[in-house]
């Protein structure tokens, strides 16, 4: 939940993680009737300190969007086509954040020595510390702050070239060297304060400086292609390794030193998505169509978001814009979509089409596979086996590949091999919970209902609000005689996601272990009209056992 709202047109979004750490620090050192005054102080003092920011990429040709959030916000701007932002224009955006809550700190500490009678005043102590410290904590030359910012444009007006992890590495050291001279001094307090300032920065931001390496994104995955260098190539590495956190934390930190690229912003927004975090991720995706309406990637995610959230008529529209763009440019994002709003018919046609069209081998196994998918989805699970077995020998190590044969080894009754399959999976991505739920789907239909709770817990730990995690869960549950459970899974999700195929299988899953056998019947029908390839699967799951026949 976020407060959303304009200020001198600029879009602001206040998330409720930013109230509630700042809720709790202010308790740490006011009493509770002096609590409403804090926050109101600090809320403002931040927001101040980013509209700072948001004036310099305006003044730059930029349309800047405040977020404030955890212990601190965040700044962002969308590029403008044709214009590059020079390392020094960079500085100055860092820069105009400290300084503007360094003025207005300096205007309540001069007011406060003229008028001696209100330096104690809670309002003017609250609006100094966090002005002033604010601004000089921010300084600090660390990743993902303004120090940093301005260190890493530093560096790469000397070395003439882009160098910010040279940056974040000069910075650190700087930051080591204050950290140390502040315990050599004595000044012990102030090496606490700094410390802890660098450990929830560090967290928020991640501890990675970058990465390389390739992956493809399996089912449920971002789709963002190959990985490279830096912290771009370090989020999309971790979206494809199911590692979503840690993917949203590396496409802040590459947003903070690139604020006018759309690709960190996509990589976040595909991250929140992932995590059920589907308000902010709509505005991540909208941001970027902003500027670019016919970013097919920044398409399927928003469709996708939109769908999630029940707004059917503006995902449908989403879709619409993208099945328009040419085959050629888009056809996995194309794909993609089609597979999530359940038009594995449509996607089939799609993949046809596509695959006359392409030339590329690599292209060709991406599509291939896709076709596999609507197959599988549509019930035809010994044609989509065939499929996907035509595209392995090409690929045989892809984890993706192997969790997508456990699903349809699960449909087919082979749950050996639908375990070796996902383990060999998830060996390669061991903290995947789309491959952590597969393993749970494969443990739980084998009849062991309580070693598949566990990674099924897992998963929906990382994604609590997806209907698809909620109900694998609940159904789990239900295996394992905890009704209870699986009521409440099902009972808190919103009521948009109870026209899901996968929530409706869990509930007539429900309804039959709680001997409504009819309501169990039209929920299962409902189901598997929705999505025939859960027809197949209630043919041979224990909890339908007597109920399909």
């Amino acid at each position: 939940m976020s407060i959303k709202f304009k200020l001198l047109d600029v879009p602001v979004v206040i998330g409720a993680d930013f109230l509630l750490i700042m809720l709790v620090l202010g308790a740490l050192w006011r009493t509770p009737d002096q609590l409403p005054v804090w926050m109101i102080v600090v809320t403002a003092s931040v927001l101040i300190h980013e509209m700072g920011h948001a004036t310099f990429f305006d003044l730059y040709g930029m349309k800047p969007v405040v977020q404030l959030y955890g212990g601190g916000g965040v700044t962002m701007a969308m590029p403008v086509p044709g214009r590059i932002v020079t390392p020094w224009q960079r500085i100055v955006i860092a820069v105009s954040g400290p300084a503007t809550g360094l003025v207005i700190g300096g205007m309540v500490g001069t007011a406060a020595l003229c008028a001696p009678r209100i330096q104690s005043n809670d309002i003017v102590q609250d609006l100094l510390w966090v002005s002033l410290g604010w601004s000089l904590i921010n300084l600090l030359p660390l990743p993902g702050v303004d120090g940093g910012a301005i260190v890493s444009g530093l560096t790469s007006m000397v070395l003439r070239r882009p160098a910010e992890f040279a940056g974040r590495v000069v910075g650190l050291a700087v930051v080591a060297a204050i950290l140390g001279i502040l315990v050599v001094v004595g000044l012990y307090y102030w090496a606490f304060i700094i410390g802890f300032f660098v450990v929830i920065t560090m967290a928020r931001t991640g501890f990675r400086f970058g990465g390389s390496g390739s992956a493809a994104a399996g089912r449920g995955g971002a789709g963002t292609g190959a990985a490279g260098m830096g912290p771009a190539g370090a989020a999309t590495q971790l979206l494809a390794l199911g590692r979503y956190q840690e993917a949203f934390n590396a496409a802040r930190l590459h947003m903070a030193d690139h604020p006018a690229e759309t690709e960190p912003v996509l990589a976040a927004s595909d991250a929140l998505r992932l995590m059920s975090r589907y308000t902010d991720a709509e505005t991540g995706y909208s941001r970027v169509l902003q500027l670019a309406p016919a970013n097919d990637r920044a398409l399927r995610g928003r469709a996708l978001t939109l769908r999630r959230l029940g707004r059917d008529a503006e995902a449908e529209a989403d879709l619409r814009t993208l099945l328009a763009l040419p085959v050629y440019e888009a056809a996995p994002s194309q794909a993609s979509a089609l597979y999530g709003f359940e038009r594995h018919e449509d996607g089939e046609r799609l993949v046809e089409s596509a695959l006359s069209a392409v030339q590329h081998p690599a292209a060709a196994r991406i599509l291939t596979s896709f076709a596999a998918m609507f197959s599988y989805g549509l019930g035809h699970t010994e044609q989509a086996l065939r499929q996907l077995d035509g595209v392995m020998p090409a690929t045989p190590d892809d984890p993706s590949l192997r969790e997508l044969r456990a699903l349809i080894l699960i449909d087919l009754g082979r749950f050996r091999e639908a375990l070796d399959e996902i383990r060999r999976a998830l060996a390669a991505k061991p903290q995947h919970p789309a491959f952590l739920e597969t393993l749970g789907i494969a443990t739980r239909m084998s009849g062991d209902a309580a070693g598949a709770h566990q990674p099924l817990a897992l998963s929906i730990e990382v994604r609590p609000s997806d209907p698809r995690a909620r109900s694998e869960l609940a159904l789990g549950n239900i295996q394992g005689g905890r009704l209870g459970d699986a009521r409440a899974a099902l009972e808190t999700l919103p009521g948009y996601a109870l026209r899901d195929p996968f929530v409706a299988y869990a509930r007539a899953a429900l309804a039959a272990a709680s001997g409504s056998a009819d309501e169990a019947v039209a929920l299962l029908n409902e189901a598997r009209r929705l999505r025939p390839e859960l027809g197949v699967r209630a043919g041979i799951d224990p909890l339908f056992r007597g109920l399909v026949g």
